[in-house]
């Protein structure tokens, strides 16, 4: 796919929808140009029925984003939120509007640094792997910027109130142990077993059900917020439409034939 840059790159292999943040001269830090193909990819993932799972990943062996490029965030390259944000605009600013408008499950394979914007982006996801070199913070206090208020929801939703106030307010930098301790990634490998890791979850989850992974991730996002859904009726709709599709009669007839399934995600 042309993604518009060559700082993003965007294959589609055996129904996994790879986005590459293709920077690490500068630990893919994230441009303006970056986060606008974010946008184009994420689209065009969400159209392609080839897709059935899309996994987050930056270049090269040091960093998996190191947050934006502070020198476009100083020339205005990259926009703050303005005198007047709003949710949709913060989000367009970080470049995780298009990830989070995704409805097919997302993992985001992190190696290396993870700062900033970088843990941002690895929260979209529904899944996080790390390595176990991998390196986590948010340094907005360190730089005098609002952390948005959509990611915060997410850091809480995963690690609790504490914890997401002493990462929040400290800045510092702390390991992957620590990011598997306090809920923030869903497992630590070795770093020469990150990307076969993935790949092997990716494989799983893309042979399964794709409107059963349409209507289990609404569920768990309207679950991690609290309180009643607001999009009940959507929700309920989902599960439906899962268990009226082609692809529920095919799991039953696999089960009863004792052979895998062959779901067409309809």
């Amino acid at each position: 796919m042309d993604t518009g840059t060559p700082f993003m790159l965007a294959t589609v292999d055996d129904g996994i929808g790879w986005i590459v943040y293709n920077n690490p001269e500068k630990h893919n830090a994230m441009t303006a140009d970056m986060l606008a193909a974010v946008s184009r990819i994420s689209a065009a993932y969400e159209a392609d029925p080839a897709v059935r799972v899309v996994v987050l990943r930056g270049a090269g062996a040091k960093a998996f984003i190191s947050g934006a490029d502070i020198k476009q965030l100083d020339s205005g390259e990259i926009s703050g939120p303005g005198n007047t944000p709003d949710d949709a605009t913060m989000a367009a600013n970080s470049g995780t509007s298009g990830l989070a408008a995704i409805t097919k499950p997302m993992i985001a394979m992190i190696n290396g640094w993870c700062l900033g914007g970088g843990v941002m982006v690895a929260l979209t996801a529904d899944i996080r792997i790390a390595s176990d070199t991998a390196q986590f913070g948010i340094p907005a206090a360190k730089l005098g910027v609002g952390y948005p208020y959509h990611a915060i929801e997410q850091l809480v939703a995963l690690c609790g109130p504490g914890q997401a106030s002493e990462i929040l307010f400290s800045g510092r930098r702390f390991d992957a142990a620590e990011a598997s301790r306090i809920g923030l990634v869903n497992r630590v490998v070795a770093g020469a077993d990150l990307e076969s890791t993935v790949r092997a979850l990716a494989a799983d989850i893309a042979a399964n059900a794709p409107l059963s992974h349409v209507s289990s991730k609404r569920s768990i996002h309207a679950a991690a917020r609290g309180g009643e859904p607001v999009n009940r009726a959507a929700i309920n709709a989902a599960i439906a439409a899962a268990w009226a599709s082609d692809d529920c009669n095919e799991g039953k007839r696999a089960f009863l034939e004792r052979r895998p399934p062959r779901f067409v995600g309809r």
